[in-house]
């Protein structure tokens, strides 16, 4: 493994034999987005307060609820619980017992289990491990979440831990996460974080959704500041690519892949450039998806949070 040091960080390369060749298919939206999208350039002109609303909606609902089509022994032995978040019953997943407990984040149209593949490398590496369907995801409750509501129920699931070691969150999950760590009261601290292919910048993606529903700039205008409403802040001040200085994190490790389809390399780079005391851990071939199934990948992992 080739390592180069940079202003006390580091970044290292990951050399593999475990190379998936499928590239990512990102899901893809149904045939109806272009009647969204004629809807929000026709009556969305005239009223563009209520298609800003709808616009965001159609944003926090997620498209489909990933489900296994077939089990697997790591899925037999996990011992399911559920918790309270807000109103809704979320369902957790739980392997090991160990004294110190890492949590595992899923990203968007996911579920908890699908990080399932950290497992046994923790496991018997002696720690607990925990995972969980987060709002409308999975078998939880919900029809609709976003970024501050899923970074609520991340807080729901450390206090049902009681205490979380580390952190290891993919996409969403993982901007989740961090601001669930960094903008959300009470403080809570962890010694480990790894977002692995995590969007560096919450305008990116909103800017993402107006092109994607082709949004007038009277109703993309109308959009953001709904989003900063729910906020209380502006957007930029929850990037994740600004947010190291009020993470209570001891050292993070960033996981990001070249070939990634869904979110871009140049994501990582930038989170990288902001953020001290942190690894960055360059894939290729994995693709967005994918990474968490590989071997190589998942043993680096393991190793940081036990380093």
């Amino acid at each position: 493994m080739e390592t180069l040091t940079i202003h006390q960080k580091k970044v290292e390369y990951l050399k593999t034999n475990h190379i998936d060749k499928i590239a990512d298919v990102p899901v893809p939206y149904p045939p109806i987005i272009r009647l969204i999208q004629l809807g929000f350039n026709t009556l969305g002109r005239l009223f563009p307060t209520k298609a800003a609303k709808i616009a965001f909606e159609l944003f926090s609902t997620p498209r489909m609820r990933a489900k296994h089509k077939t089990s697997d022994p790591i899925l037999e032995s996990a011992r399911m619980f559920e918790f309270l978040y807000g109103k809704q019953i979320l369902k957790g997943y739980e392997w090991g017992s160990g004294a110190q407990t890492i949590l595992l984040v899923h990203g968007w149209e996911s579920r908890g289990t699908a990080m399932r593949t950290f497992v046994p490398t923790l496991v018997n590496m002696g720690y607990r491990v925990m995972a969980f369907d987060g709002p409308a995801h999975g078998n939880s409750d919900g029809k609709t979440t976003n970024l501050i509501h899923f970074a609520g129920a991340v807080r729901a699931a450390i206090r049902q831990a009681g205490k979380v070691h580390g952190i290891i969150a993919h996409s969403f999950g993982g901007a989740s996460s961090v601001f669930a760590l960094a903008h959300l009261e009470p403080v809570i601290g962890v010694e480990k974080l790894v977002l692995i292919a995590v969007p560096d910048s919450i305008h990116k993606v909103l800017d993402g959704v107006a092109q994607t529903f082709k949004l007038p700039n009277s109703i993309k205008k109308i959009f953001f500041k709904q989003v900063e409403n729910r906020l209380k802040k502006p957007i930029k001040e929850v990037d994740v690519s600004l947010s190291y200085n009020k993470l209570p994190v001891k050292e993070s490790l960033l996981v990001y892949d070249l070939q990634d389809a869904v979110v871009p390399f140049s994501a990582g780079e930038n989170i990288y450039k902001h953020w001290d005391n942190t690894t960055m851990l360059v894939a290729e071939g994995y693709g967005h998806y994918r990474m968490m199934k590989n071997p190589d990948l998942i043993e680096r992992v393991a190793g940081f949070i036990n380093g």
